[in-house]
């Protein structure tokens, strides 16, 4: 599938009724499903919760200001060129396993280089960038990373694309 094609059915996606615990996580999470089953941040929200919060042994105060201070950064990101979904969804509810299109949190300031699990440190990446960018936290490393990546890129179209791109974030 194409990242439209996957955004479409992330968009149109139909919510797995039963209960599940590897699709809602536990009986008090599904039960929070069925109740706000409108909510468009639902699946972001039941990850924080059901996951995240456990993971980075975070307070439901925490969980909460994380997922009011990144609501709108929860739903997509764009490269400059194509927008790709989020699919926060797990077990039945999953649409995808594109790792253009799966979120996870991503250390602002890596633990390795003395970074927290603290809500503060964190922030939504898709699966690809948050493993490409690993431990990279100087601007030198960065740097380089990038460069990297640019050489890797075949197409000059698309080089030419990414460096219009970045010139137009300068302005």
């Amino acid at each position: 599938m194409i990242h439209a094609e996957i955004n479409q059915n992330i968009q149109a996606r139909r919510l797995h009724t039963g209960n599940d615990d590897d699709t809602y996580y536990n009986e008090s999470l599904y039960g929070y499903a069925c109740t706000n089953f409108t909510d468009s941040y639902l699946l972001f929200k039941l990850a924080i919760y059901g996951y995240y919060m456990k993971k980075y042994k975070w307070t439901k105060d925490q969980a909460d200001w994380f997922i009011e201070t990144q609501k709108e950064n929860s739903v997509s990101w764009s490269d400059g060129v194509h927008t790709y979904y989020y699919d926060w969804a797990r077990g039945k509810n999953i649409v995808t396993k594109d790792y253009l299109h799966v979120p996870n949190l991503d250390h602002i300031i890596p633990k390795s280089l003395g970074g927290t699990d603290a809500p503060e440190n964190m922030r939504i990446r898709c699966r690809r960038v948050n493993e490409n960018r690993g431990n990279t936290n100087s601007n030198k490393e960065r740097r380089a990373t990038i460069i990297d990546m640019f050489n890797d890129i075949d197409d000059k179209e698309e080089q030419r694309s990414l460096l219009n791109y970045l010139s137009k974030q300068l302005t």
